[in-house]
């Protein structure tokens, strides 16, 4: 009977030493976990050079400065008529392409109307411009690959308040590593670079483009 008694005994412990093991949690390597969290990391790609040097942004600001001060010079001249008109503009042309350098493919527009006062006077004053030299900024274009550097000017329109300026923005490109203005919409126009960019153009229009720009 005692024999009995032990056997069973015996046989209890071994079950409950199995229940035991089941019931163990199964070990994970340490670190393994967070290794399976941490999302995979991106590759970065290069920042991009910038076009632009410290030279080419202090040649952009004198251009600038000497663009406004070729326009003032302009300052009070009539432009009555279609021969006034006309003539400022060729006048406009050689004293502007004489002081800075303008893109090839960019123009001296026409006398507006805008800048003229009721009495059919070029209104061109130092005072009526701004320019906001250290808010320049290089653009890149990449479906064109190309980069202008854009500095803000301002123009008060005659018989506008002098806190109401209307403001334009310089485009300069660099063609063979010189700096040039391309544009800024008051009396140069030339093409427009971040609309061209925006048009969907096939990789060689968009090389070709680029190459009869020669804009880098």
């Amino acid at each position: 009977m005692k024999k009995l008694i032990l056997l069973a005994a015996s046989f209890m412990i071994v079950l409950s030493g199995c229940g035991k093991e089941e019931n163990t949690p199964s070990t994970v390597p340490l670190g393994a976990e967070k290794q399976v969290q941490e999302p995979a990391k991106q590759i970065e790609e290069p920042e991009r050079e910038a076009v632009f040097k410290n030279e080419d942004i202090d040649q952009a600001k004198k251009m600038a400065q000497q663009y406004v001060a070729a326009l003032t010079e302009f300052h009070g001249r009539k432009a009555h008529t279609t021969s006034d008109i006309e003539g400022l503009q060729r006048e406009m042309s050689e004293k502007i392409k004489s002081t800075i350098y303008i893109h090839s493919q960019s123009r001296i527009l026409q006398v507006s109307g805008v800048e003229i006062s009721e009495k059919n006077i070029l209104e061109l004053g130092a005072s009526r411009f701004g320019l906001l030299l250290d808010d320049h900024k290089e653009v890149y274009y990449p479906k064109l690959n190309v980069s202008e550097l854009i500095i803000p000017m301002s123009y008060v329109f005659p018989g506008k308040d002098t806190n109401d300026p209307k403001l334009y923005k310089i485009h300069f490109v660099k063609t063979n590593g010189q700096v040039q203005i391309i544009k800024d919409g008051f009396f140069i126009g030339g093409p427009d670079l971040e609309k061209k960019d925006q048009e969907e153009v096939y990789p060689y229009n968009a090389e070709k483009l680029k190459n009869d720009l020669k804009i880098q």
